[in-house]
């Protein structure tokens, strides 16, 4: 038996032929849009193809489209010329204001993923296909990044009077030169801002009154990244801290100098400090009581998680945002309602016998693969739920790409 396996982002399929498929007991297409023409169709339809797509495009057999593929982040700006083109986005596409004739000089725009574009252009183009969310910014921002603190350099150099920041604005400096602002006709559009408490009554004007403001003390230093709490950040930033991402709280010296946290992220407390930390003022995205006892995995590739594992953590493991979770057979079913969570993740590899707990324990996890035996030593991973063991796939040929042609 031959068989294929074609996993891409995108699979061109217009210009396939009778031969390419003849040779195949099955073809097995695994992409997040599939492009076919009448051609290709019947063709799909007189042989064993399975298409596992969140998207099927028809392009007319003949008509002279040129696919142009981004994984990552696309720009559309004003003097973009899509003529003939099907534009395929992996990622993120921003559209610049006044791009109107640009977007609409496209064959089709599709994108997997996250569309910003100005407000004004909210259905109005039926070319646009966004799977994902598509958030609209108001028309004629200049579009910050993510995450941008503004001061008084900022301010200075400021020649636009309408800004974007697609996620969090920090006015931490109380010192900023508010009427420096207001004189320039400034206007800030945000999802949140961050904002010191004396300079709030002198800039709430500034503000889209859909931004949602959160207010710090004066005084509080801004840190850019994520923050393992030591005494010498306290020495370095003071006792009064904002941090655009994640902070970690272990020493006991510092969290008892600290005054007051904001943290955009996730603040992970040891157990041992918990009570001190409550007596903290405090705001942030996720507060985590980390129990040495518990183990906590997250952003890995790939993790196996076995009977060592629970030896190691007694009362337990978390494991969040991997791409390939992989289970061990000498785990029993018991044991991983007991001692298991997983959350956030692609994939996760178990056999038969552990899938009814595996799907219990589980929150948002895109595939749960199921084969028999330990999954590490190669036997099925991600195409065993398809063919079983790899001696089962030995005839097969797999394709990993993010952009084919058949």
């Amino acid at each position: 038996m031959k068989n294929k396996v074609i996993n891409a982002a995108t699979c061109d399929a217009r210009e396939v032929t009778e031969e390419s498929l003849a040779g195949f007991d099955s073809v097995v297409v695994n992409a997040a849009v599939v492009i076919v023409g009448e051609r290709a169709k019947e063709l799909f339809n007189r042989y064993p193809v399975s298409l596992n797509a969140a998207n099927v495009l028809e392009v007319p057999d003949g008509q002279n489209i040129t696919v142009k593929s981004i994984n990552g982040k696309g720009e559309i700006g004003p003097d973009a010329d899509g003529t003939g083109v099907l534009l395929m986005v992996n990622g993120k596409l921003t559209v610049a204001d006044g791009s109107s004739d640009a977007v609409k000089s496209y064959y089709r725009i599709i994108v997997n993923g996250k569309a910003l574009m100005p407000k004004s252009f909210q259905g109005q183009f039926p070319n646009i296909q966004v799977s994902g969310k598509t958030e609209y910014y108001p028309d004629g921002a200049v579009i910050l990044k993510a995450d941008t603190a503004i001061d008084e350099l900022f301010v200075s150099r400021a020649a636009n009077p309408l800004y974007y920041c697609p996620g969090y604005l920090y006015f931490t400096d109380a010192g900023i030169d508010a009427e420096k602002m207001a004189a320039k006709g400034m206007k800030f559009a945000a999802k949140k801002i961050v904002i010191a408490e004396s300079l709030l009554n002198r800039t709430v004007s500034l503000f889209d009154e859909e931004a949602e403001i959160v207010r710090v003390p004066d005084g509080t230093s801004f840190i850019d990244g994520d923050l393992d709490l030591k005494l010498r950040t306290i020495r370095k930033y003071g006792t009064k801290l904002c941090v655009c991402g994640d902070v970690s709280v272990q020493d006991a010296e510092a969290l008892a100098a600290l005054e007051f946290l904001f943290a955009k992220g996730t603040v992970s407390v040891n157990k041992e400090l918990e009570d001190a930390f409550d007596e903290i003022e405090s705001v942030c995205g996720e507060l985590r009581i980390v129990d040495p006892e518990i183990g906590y995995i997250s952003d890995r590739p790939m993790f196996k998680i076995g009977a060592a594992t629970f030896k190691k953590y007694p009362k337990g493991v978390r494991v969040e945002d991997c791409a390939r979770v992989t289970l061990s057979a000498d785990l029993s079913p018991e044991d991983i309602m007991e001692k298991l969570h997983i959350s956030d993740c692609a994939q996760v590899v178990c056999s038969k016998e552990q899938e009814e707990a595996v799907n219990i324990i589980s929150d948002d996890v895109a595939m749960i693969s199921t084969s028999d035996g330990d999954q590490d030593d190669g036997d099925g991973g991600m195409f065993g739920s398809i063919f079983g063991k790899l001696k089962d796939i030995k005839d097969t040929q797999i394709i990993n790409a993010a952009e084919y042609k058949m």
